[in-house]
């Protein structure tokens, strides 16, 4: 028996057999837990992360705000946030061929929840469900200085699962 040790103490491999057969396990648990190792260590920017009170406020604030990702006319999210629903801005509302959504159609919907009730400071998360889809988020401002979290701005939505590490604009208006 062959083992291979890597330096997480609960990582051992272990093959019967062949020393070939071996060393191309280990060759490839290595490249595994080398690529896992980069994935898991990213890291998402910003010193804090926003409360579910915060980001209530930052995507609620005037009506509902917009989440952009990507820049105008071409921006590949452009979804307004009101009263629990996200609806995707398309060609604008008074467009006849591909107009906004509604709340009566709307694109999907979200909830902000905090990662532990009891404390008001906890980080707060944010969950986008599109059909029967959801992504998970935990935001970050990317401003410097004091900012008051209800402020449009630019913030990382830090997925968890199979959500995606996103830069996104908050804006007042559509993107």
């Amino acid at each position: 028996m062959a083992a291979l040790t890597w330096p997480l103490q609960d990582c051992v491999i272990l093959a019967y057999g062949d020393m070939s057969v071996n060393r191309f396990l280990a060759a490839g648990a290595s490249l595994m837990m080398f690529g896992a190792s980069h994935a898991f260590g990213q890291t998402c920017p910003g010193a804090t992360a926003l409360t579910s009170s915060q980001i209530s406020s930052l995507l609620t604030g005037g009506g509902g705000r917009w989440a952009c990702v990507g820049n105008s006319p071409n921006a590949t999210w452009n979804e307004q946030h009101k009263s629990g629903f996200v609806l995707d801005y398309k060609k604008g509302p008074s467009d006849p061929i591909d107009p906004s959504d509604t709340i009566a159609h709307p694109t999907g919907s979200y909830s902000v929840v905090s990662t532990n009730p009891i404390n008001s400071q906890a980080p707060g998360t944010i969950t986008y469900t599109y059909g029967s889809a959801s992504y998970t988020y935990t935001l970050y401002a990317n401003m410097s200085g004091t900012i008051p979290f209800s402020s449009t701005g630019t913030y990382s939505f830090c997925g968890s699962g199979s959500a995606p590490m996103l830069a996104v604009t908050v804006s007042a208006s559509h993107c």
